[in-house]
C-alpha cells in the first residue's frame, strides 16, 4: 500500500507536490517527480491536493510519465474519501490503459471502506464494463467485486474459471468461493501455494485471503513467502476463524507461529542450496528474491554449529544490514538461534521507523521474546498503542507473553482483541 512509502517522501512538501503535479512535465528537471508528488499527495488532505490529484488523474496522454502520472494520482485518490474522487475512479474504469483501471478498481475498494456511499447496481455495470483485457486488468476487477462483495456479476465471473491465466482463474475462484460457491473451488489455488514459481505462490495466498476459508490459515502460515504478505491473509482468516465460533487458543497459535516464522516449519519446496559453503555463499541465498530460497538458506544456517551461524550473522549484519530483507532474516536467526549476545542488534531493530522496516520490528520484537530479554518489557509493552499495525502489535504481545512464561496462557486473551 502507499503508506509504506509516506515517510520516504516526506521531503516533498504538500505545495511543492501541487505545483509539481500542475506543471507540464517538459518543464520539470526529471518528470518522475509528477508520480512522486501524487503518491505524497495520498497523504494530505487540503482541498488544493485533493483538486491537484483530480486533475492528474484524469486523461493526460499516452506518455509513460503520463500514464505512470495518472495511475498513482488513481491510487492516492482511494485514500482520499471524497464524493469526486469516487467519480473520478469509476470514470477511470472505463480507460484504454490497462494500468489505470487496475489503480481505480483498487482505490474503489479502499473507498467504499472509507464510507462512500456507492450504488451496488451501478458498480456492477461500471465493473462488468471493464472485466476485459490483459489478466491483471480482469483480475483487478473480480478483486473489487471480491471485495464490494457484489454478486450481480456472477456469471462474468464464473467464465474465468479454467482460464489459461492462473491469475485470472484464481481470483474468479476465490470470489466465487467468497460468495458462497463451494469450497472444492479453490483446489487449484491451494495447489498454487507449492508452485516454485514465486508469483504464484504470492497471488495464491492473496486468492485465499479473499475466499475467507479460515480451514486454510495453516496453510497460509506455512507457505514460502514473505511474512508481511501471509499476515495480511492470516489476520483476516483469523478474524473469520473467531466469529464462525473456532476456538481462540488454536487461531492464536497460528498467528505465533506466523510470527515466529522459523524456516523449518514452512513447507518448503526442493532443497536449494548454496554454491558454496562459506558465509558469503549462504547470505547469496538467504538474499535471492524466491523466499522459498531465502528461507531454505535460513533453514541451513540454523542447523549449522553455534560458532558457524556467529560469523554467519557477524558478516550479515556488517554487509547487509541496510538490505531490509536481510535485516528482517538477521533478527529472526538472532532470535531462533538463541543468539543474546547481539540482543543490541535487536533493540536497534525494533528502533527503526522507517516503513520498510516494518517487517524487521516485527522480527526484533519476537526475537526478544525467544531470548526472554527482561529489560525490554518496557518498549515492547509501548508496542501495543493503538498507532501500531495489528501485525506489530501481536509481536509485541506474544514476546511479552514469551518473557513472563504466559504464552499457552495468554492465547485466547490476546485472539480477543481481534474480535
Amino acid at each position: 500500500m502507499a503508506e509504506r512509502f509516506d515517510s520516504l517522501f516526506g521531503w516533498l512538501d504538500e505545495q511543492e507536490a501541487i505545483r509539481v503535479l500542475h506543471s507540464h512535465a517538459a518543464t520539470l528537471p526529471n518528470p518522475g517527480l509528477q508520480y512522486v508528488a501524487a503518491t505524497r499527495l495520498g497523504a494530505a488532505s487540503s482541498p488544493e491536493s485533493l483538486n491537484a490529484l483530480l486533475a492528474a488523474a484524469a486523461w493526460r496522454g499516452h506518455g509513460i510519465n503520463e500514464r505512470l502520472t495518472r495511475r498513482k494520482a488513481l491510487e492516492a485518490l482511494g485514500r482520499r474519501p471524497d464524493p469526486r474522487s469516487l467519480a473520478r475512479v469509476l470514470e477511470a474504469l472505463g480507460s484504454s490503459d490497462a494500468g489505470a483501471v487496475v489503480s481505480a478498481a483498487n482505490s474503489l475498494s479502499r473507498l467504499r471502506d472509507a464510507g462512500q456511499t456507492m450504488d451496488p447496481d451501478r458498480l456492477t455495470e461500471v465493473l462488468l464494463g471493464a472485466l476485459h483485457g490483459p489478466g491483471a486488468q480482469q483480475r483487478a476487477v473480480i478483486q473489487c467485486l471480491t471485495r464490494l462483495e457484489l454478486h450481480g456479476a456472477r456469471d462474468a465471473v464464473e467464465r474465468c474459471i479454467n482460464h489459461p491465466d492462473r491469475l485470472l482463474d484464481g481470483a474468479a475462484r476465490a470470489c466465487l468461493v467468497r460468495q458462497g460457491g463451494l469450497g472444492a473451488l479453490l483446489e487449484p489455488v491451494l495447489r498454487r501455494l507449492q508452485d516454485p514459481e514465486p508469483g504464484q505462490r504470492r497471488t495464491a495466498v492473496i486468492d485465499l485471503g479473499l475466499a475467507g476459508q479460515p480451514e486454510h490459515l495453516a496453510a497460509v502460515v506455512r507457505t514460502p513467502v514473505s511474512m508481511p504478505l501471509r499476515a495480511l491473509t492470516a489476520f483476516s482468516l483469523a478474524r473469520r476463524a473467531l466469529a464462525s465460533g473456532q476456538p481462540p487458543a488454536p487461531v492464536a497459535a497460528l498467528l505465533d507461529e506466523l510470527c515466529h516464522d522459523d524456516p523449518r516449519r514452512l513447507w518448503l519446496i526442493g532443497h536449494p542450496e548454496p554454491t558454496d559453503n562459506t558465509p558469503a555463499g549462504w547470505i547469496r541465498l538467504l538474499l535471492q528474491r524466491d523466499e522459498n530460497c531465502q528461507y531454505a538458506a535460513a533453514a541451513g544456517i540454523l542447523e549449522q554449529s553455534r560458532a558457524n551461524q556467529s560469523v554467519i550473522l557477524e558478516h550479515l549484519h556488517r554487509r547487509h544490514h541496510s538490505d531490509y530483507g536481510g535485516h528482517y532474516m538477521l533478527m529472526r536467526l538472532v532470535g531462533l538461534g538463541g543468539h543474546r549476545e547481539w540482543s543490541a542488534w535487536l533493540e536497534q531493530g525494533l528502533a527503526q521507523t522507517a516503513p520498510q522496516y516494518r517487517k524487521s520490528r516485527i522480527a526484533a520484537a519476537v526475537a526478544m521474546g525467544e531470548l526472554t530479554l527482561r529489560n525490554q518489557q518496557d518498549p515492547l509493552q509501548r508496542l501495543q498503542d493503538p498507532y501500531h499495525g495489528e501485525q506489530l502489535r501481536w509481536a509485541g504481545a506474544m514476546a511479552l507473553a514469551m518473557i513472563r512464561g504466559q504464552t499457552q496462557t495468554s492465547r485466547a486473551v490476546r485472539a480477543q482483541a481481534l474480535r
